[in-house]
């Protein structure tokens, strides 16, 4: 009689707890995958998750939210989205996963997205896409993942508002990898773009661009720049035109080269300034030399000046 009874514990547990890695309440579903842990050799790669989806259409499901909670020895967690609706990146096919939320001292997983696929059905005119999900976990570490999505829970994807989500999926040993530290925020809106706090603010990654869309610098800015104070930074301060080793150009060379080239020595054309632009603390620089090399030489002209004054009052 135990035995049975133990036996009827065993069966109700299990199947309780895999009746609980998914619930629906009214239509917003998650699921929630088993402990997935990388050893101590390598990291591991997890296929979470696979999902259905056509962005050339209107569908139920084009936002996904994914949560991270670490198991291990420390707090840890994070949020990613993943967005794959409607209009979704260029050429409406372009998926993405934007970190979001990020909390705790131990942050040693990540979410990734594989390369879509072509499904076996098409809807209006365009073919359904299948787009693996992947949780990769650094070693010693263990992860649970909530999922949380409006898509049908089917076993295999085959179109759009699908989702198939493995609770238990087999590890695969991957690379070293790094984990994003920033949030991922879209300034693309029109609305005010506003930061507060008491703090230091900086962005981590790329260029910033105002008035363009193209920046090629850490800031590009297409239009005028007021400013009470701008300080460039610069090692290379010509206070070397004063050293007496410093070749100094003879008036005469420097005539000479005005007449071949159209500019002073040192300083850059007018054709390439409008081409390149100019660097704000070298063209400073380079200006400074040549007022110090112009100095030299009134200094210069004044001792002969004051050398026949006197040669004539003699």
């Amino acid at each position: 009689m135990k035995k049975i009874l133990a036996i009827g514990i065993l069966v109700f547990v299990s199947f309780y707890g895999f009746s609980q890695s998914s619930a629906d309440q009214n239509g917003w579903r998650t699921s929630v995958t088993n402990t997935l842990f990388a050893n101590g050799t390598a990291a591991m790669r997890y296929e979470i998750a696979t999902v259905g989806y056509n962005s050339f259409h209107w569908q139920s499901g084009g936002l996904i939210m994914i949560e991270l909670f670490h198991q291990n020895f420390a707090t840890g967690y994070e949020k990613y989205v993943l967005e794959n609706g409607y209009s979704q990146g260029a050429n409406h096919g372009s998926p993405k996963v934007r970190l979001v939320e990020r909390y705790g001292v131990q942050h040693t997983a990540k979410i990734g997205i594989g390369t879509p696929y072509d499904l076996s059905t098409s809807h209006g005119g365009y073919v359904n896409k299948g787009l693996p999900v992947y949780l990769d976990v650094q070693f010693y570490s263990g992860y649970k993942v909530k999922i949380t999505y409006l898509q049908n829970k089917v076993e295999e994807v085959s179109t759009l508002d699908q989702i198939k989500v493995n609770v238990a999926p087999a590890g695969t040993p991957i690379e070293a990898f790094v984990v994003p530290e920033h949030l991922d925020v879209d300034l693309s809106s029109s609305r005010l773009l506003t930061v507060v706090g008491d703090g230091n603010h900086y962005i981590a990654n790329g260029n910033v661009g105002i008035g363009t869309t193209t920046p090629d610098s850490k800031l590009s800015v297409k239009g005028n720049i007021r400013a009470k104070e701008i300080k460039v930074e610069n090692a290379n301060w010509p206070d070397y035109v004063f050293k007496k080793s410093y070749p100094l150009s003879t008036l005469q060379e420097t005539e000479k080269y005005i007449e071949e080239h159209g500019h002073l020595p040192g300083i850059p054309s007018a054709e390439q300034v409008k081409a390149n632009g100019v660097n704000l603390g070298e063209v400073n620089s380079k200006l400074l030399e040549k007022i110090e090399e112009l100095t030299l030489h009134l200094i210069r002209q004044q001792k002969e000046i004051d050398l026949l004054k006197a040669n004539q009052k003699r």
